[in-house]
């Protein structure tokens, strides 16, 4: 015959008498510094997300403008090849009026581009881009050649540093997991063990 189970307090939970064997530390402390953490973790959570979507918004822009400053830069190869060629072929009237369409064309594309770049810097070496296609002189167009190779470094640059943010963004995940953890590990996971074990014995003494 089994003994009856003994009597229960009044006006405590079953999660209040579980909590009796919880020996960590005091439940006030590890609810205080689980509280803490998770706040923690919620704001390292918000800079991350943040920090996510300027490195995902940098590289998505440094990668769209490169690939149009690549394409530009074939352009403006092309069209310089076929102003400074001294071969007969590019002397054709159907010949000239498509280096002049192209040129046209890149002049268009470039002049639209200035005008979306914030970055007065860029806007100037676009200029000097602009200036290269204007005249067939040797200076312009070296000065074009340098100005494009620069204006694809700095983009470059750009996508670097967006990279090297997703690299901290890796580092934010670690601690914001580790804080994590930690929440669970001292307050979470405990009690709900305790729990868990003081149902199972209750459930045990009645039968």
């Amino acid at each position: 015959m089994t003994s009856p189970p003994p009597p229960r307090p009044a006006g405590r939970s079953s999660f209040a008498i579980a909590m009796q064997d919880y020996t960590f530390i005091r439940p006030g402390i590890a609810v205080s510094i689980s509280a803490g953490t998770l706040v923690l973790a919620l704001i390292i959570g918000s800079w991350l997300i943040v920090s996510l979507r300027r490195a995902a918004d940098a590289v998505e822009r440094g990668a769209r403008t490169s690939e149009t400053l690549h394409g530009y830069n074939a352009g403006l190869e092309v069209w310089r090849d076929m102003v400074t060629s001294t071969d007969p072929v590019y002397r054709r009237p159907e010949v000239i009026a498509q280096r002049d369409s192209l040129g046209r064309t890149l002049r268009v594309q470039l002049a639209d581009l200035a005008n979306s770049m914030t970055d007065e810097r860029e806007q100037e070496l676009v200029r000097s881009i602009l200036g290269g296609l204007t005249s067939a002189a040797t200076g312009p167009g070296t000065e074009a050649r340098q100005a494009m190779i620069v204006l694809l470094a700095k983009q470059d640059s750009a996508m670097f540093r967006a990279a090297q943010a997703s690299q901290h963004a890796v580092l934010l995940s670690a601690a914001l997991l580790a804080l994590t953890v930690l929440a669970a590990g001292m307050l979470v996971v405990p009690m709900a063990w305790l729990y868990i074990r003081h149902k199972q014995g209750a459930t045990l003494v009645k039968v």
